[in-house]
């Protein structure tokens, strides 16, 4: 399985007549983007906006993020927006330094009944911890219809986020890329180690979950390959806690993948994805997806793995039992989480842990607080979600300053480490 992952680098983007891109400048069709919502009876129409990295913009009610892509032959987004066919080879566009944010505030959705609030700030102290205030981003406001279903709700947001990105992807329909990335598992020295990447994802219910070819992860393991992960054939719907999201774009350049094939025929041999469930709600069903997980890696003669996982509380205890049986099955393995170290750095900073998981990779501490400044504008609502007030801050204006924790920022501690940050002790 060969994919071509052909970039195109967008520095700037503006509104314009049409949408096109030419010498690294996107120009959005508003109206074109805005009636790609109009027909679906769960929305009611969305804002267009436009967030560029160092403006005094916050966006918040954040939903996910998405890169703009587009296959010129195969299907885009399959299953939501196009066939559900087999992706992961052929040709594929991508607009590089784009994100398509879908925002909005659900009717209904408070605490564990819908969204949390989620942030991103393009500028000030904030701004480091989101990879997107790097970005153009193109940001849709949704507008829901009274009364809907919170599921369909983010169904319908989903879908229309899809199709936008994939109309800004088709501007390069017919240029030329600056850049083509080839992915291959191809043959390599039989004595280099094999190395597994073990994947939970969330899911928990219908509205906190992650999608494999438009259906939910489950915990009977999937083997995929690495390829199929990267053409977008794996979806967020998680709307939970904000830093641990894996956001669609996150799946999209998968950076654990990413590191893999770096050094795949160099000094490791890639094997392939092992994909799971994380937030499993009972013990016996944790341990039993543990142990074929292993089993699995243990057939595809892996020698090492790297495992992450994704959003918090119980999912370490997954992510844990997961690394004991692999371990066991006689795999060395390297995890990758964030902590819960108090606001200062001082508590113990794992859920909970398993006298096998000796190698640990930090991606930060969720409870450092914030110190957010005042801004000039905010996109995706006017006002903080219902269900959130026990974040001081969040009974202050979006526009005003206030403290916050980490936890609120969306994607800043995502455990698939996409980021740069981590835990420090000293």
């Amino acid at each position: 399985m060969r994919l071509e992952m052909a970039s195109f680098r967008v520095t700037q983007i503006s509104f314009g007549e049409t949408t096109a891109l030419r010498n690294g400048v996107l120009t959005v069709d508003r109206a074109a983007v805005t009636a790609m919502v109009l027909g679906d009876s769960n929305l009611t129409g969305v804002s267009v906006e436009l967030a560029g990295s160092g403006e005094s913009t916050r966006i918040i009610h954040v939903i996910d993020a998405i890169e703009p892509r587009y296959k010129p032959a195969g299907s885009t987004f399959p299953w939501f927006i196009s066939p559900p066919d087999q992706v992961g080879s052929g040709v594929t566009h991508r607009l590089e330094g784009v994100a398509v944010i879908a925002t909005g505030d659900i009717p209904g959705a408070a605490d564990s009944q819908g969204l949390k609030e989620a942030i991103i700030d393009m500028s000030g102290p904030g701004a480091p911890y989101s990879p997107f205030s790097d970005m153009c981003n193109v940001v849709l406001q949704f507008s829901f219809a009274p009364g809907v279903h919170i599921p369909d709700a983010t169904a319908s947001c989903r879908k229309a986020t899809m199709r936008v990105a994939k109309y800004l992807a088709e501007a390069t329909r017919d240029l030329q890329p600056d850049a083509v990335v080839n992915y291959e598992l191809g043959k390599v020295d039989a004595s280099l180690p094999r190395v597994v990447y073990i994947m939970p994802t969330m899911s928990e219910g219908e509205l906190h979950t992650t999608f494999l070819y438009g259906m939910s992860v489950t915990s009977t393991p999937a083997l995929v390959h690495p390829n199929e992960v990267l053409d977008s054939a794996l979806i967020s719907a998680d709307y939970w806690i904000a830093c641990h999201r894996s956001p669609t774009h996150h799946y999209q350049n998968e950076p654990v993948i990413q590191a893999l094939y770096r050094r795949h025929g160099q000094d490791i041999n890639f094997v392939g994805v092992i994909l799971g469930r994380s937030l499993i709600p009972s013990a016996i069903e944790k341990h039993r997806q543990a142990a074929q997980m292993a089993k699995l890696a243990k057939m595809l003669d892996a020698q090492g793995a790297v495992i992450t996982m994704s959003n918090g509380g119980h999912a370490y205890a997954d992510q844990m039992l997961i690394c004991q049986h692999v371990e066991q099955a006689g795999i060395a393995t390297v995890l990758g989480v964030d902590e819960y170290s108090d606001t200062d750095g001082s508590d113990f900073p794992l859920v909970t842990y398993v006298p096998q998981a000796t190698a640990i990779v930090s991606v930060g501490n969720q409870e450092e607080i914030i110190q957010m400044p005042a801004v000039s504008r905010v996109l995706g609502g006017d006002r903080f979600l219902a269900g959130n007030d026990y974040e001081i801050g969040f009974q202050k204006q979006p526009n005003e300053a206030f403290p916050v924790g980490l936890r609120q920022l969306y994607a800043a501690t995502c455990q698939l480490g996409y980021t740069t940050h981590r835990g420090r002790a000293y």
